[in-house]
């Protein structure tokens, strides 16, 4: 019996115990990637117009459709023309010929065009890539921001406590606890706001892979090294074979389609039509044939030339402009992808060493009585300000590096 009811104590007693916290799931770099990219509606949409295009290329090939036709001459009228005896019925085929440049014109508009879209789709691809790897980023270095919040939160309670303990001891102006009372809540509160900046991150990065769940942790150990910048030639090499200016390229070939074909419409096309009529008073039969063209007096397609003219001159002059303004670009990219690098490299190296080893010194002076409170806070701020520093340091590197990388299109054949 007292078995019975010892065993009753404790199950009641593991049913009131607090439930674990579920351990989040660890999401790598490369996973969320590749998640984003087999469910990103944007990127789906962008295959579906790459598809269209697909089409409209086949469409644009297509020859006209050939007409038949039935005429009637001689009948239901009066006299000998009463009733359908009389009658001549004509049976005919007819086709428009194309001439020369009108189909073929056609036809690379329509290819320039579903180059572009293809290029288009590699374009919201790099996006892609892009912006999962900086929200990845954002979200790794918001963990790492609530991380040094806690360590802040921990050291500013235990400088709190030996303050109180030195202001008991009459060591200390109670003004002092106060402060150190009040340095602990800042802490306390910069922690719980970086808890609901890294809900935000986790959010935007979750809408990125397709609106699944945010309930992850960022790996920043899958992250790529922080890594010395290679030479600015090895990017430059590749700027102008990026999709973003392939895209104003096939925008040119297109233009320059679409002239040609705007003076080819200024000739008219003929009609052939052969048939046999089948004169039925006579009872007798004749092959008939014709030829038909539009006679080019009112419109000779001059304004459509025009317009074809300025639409490449415009097309050309983007590409030139866009060639001009990625060089710019890319060299301002590159600077700020350099300069993250040697901020992070120089906090890493010496500084955040040092702001640690200044504060364990002020604190063990202060416990020794050789230093005021005032030092210690100094030091314990200068500690986590080159902390935070450090943090913001490696997030601006892989902000920069995966904006250098979209730039010059790292990334375009890989995640196909």
């Amino acid at each position: 019996m007292k078995t019975i009811i010892l065993a009753a104590l404790i199950g009641v007693a593991l049913a009131v115990l607090p439930t674990p916290a579920r351990a989040q799931a660890a999401l790598t770099l490369d996973q969320a990637l590749a998640q984003a990219l087999s469910r990103s509606p944007i990127l789906a949409a962008s295959v579906a117009r790459a598809d269209a295009a697909e089409a409209s290329r086949s469409q644009a090939s297509a020859l006209p459709n050939p007409e038949i036709a039935v005429e009637a001459d001689n009948i239901y009228g009066d006299g000998p023309y009463d009733g359908t005896d009389a009658a001549e019925i004509t049976y005919g085929l007819s086709q428009l010929v194309e001439l020369p440049g009108k189909r073929s014109n056609r036809v690379r508009m329509a290819e320039a065009g579903k180059d572009r879209l293809h290029y288009a789709r590699d374009t919201a691809r790099l996006d892609l890539i892009r912006d999962v790897t900086v929200a990845y980023a954002e979200v790794a270095a918001a963990q790492d921001e609530i991380a040094l919040l806690e360590d802040e939160y921990k050291l500013a309670t235990a400088v709190r406590d030996s303050v109180a303990a030195r202001v008991k001891a009459g060591k200390e102006p109670p003004i002092q606890k106060n402060k150190a009372e009040i340095a602990q809540s800042a802490s306390k509160i910069a922690w719980d706001r970086a808890g609901r900046d890294l809900t935000a991150k986790k959010q935007r990065l979750a809408a990125l892979l397709g609106g699944t769940d945010a309930d992850f942790t960022a790996d920043s150990a899958t992250m790529p090294a922080v890594a010395e910048p290679p030479p600015l030639e090895k990017y430059r090499g590749r700027l102008m074979q990026t999709p973003d200016v392939r895209i104003l390229s096939a925008d040119v070939n297109e233009a320059r389609a679409g002239l040609s074909l705007e003076k080819a419409n200024a000739l008219p096309d003929p009609t052939f039509s052969v048939g046999f009529k089948d004169i039925r008073e006579d009872n007798a039969q004749a092959f008939v044939a014709g030829i038909s063209v539009p006679l080019p007096v009112f419109n000779m397609n001059r304004a459509g030339i025009r317009r074809a003219g300025h639409e490449l001159n415009e097309a050309v002059l983007n590409q030139q402009g866009l060639e001009l303004s990625a060089e710019a670009a890319l060299s301002e990219a590159y600077a700020r992808f350099a300069g993250a690098f040697s901020e992070a490299q120089s906090l890493q190296g010496t500084v955040v060493a040092g702001a640690e080893e200044a504060f364990d010194f002020a604190r063990q002076g202060y416990e020794a009585g050789k230093f005021g409170y005032l030092e210690v806070l100094d030091a314990q701020r200068t500690l986590f300000d080159t902390r935070r520093q450090l943090n913001e340091a490696m997030l601006d590197y892989h902000r920069e590096r995966a904006a250098i990388e979209r730039m010059t299109a790292i990334h375009a054949e890989q995640h196909q």
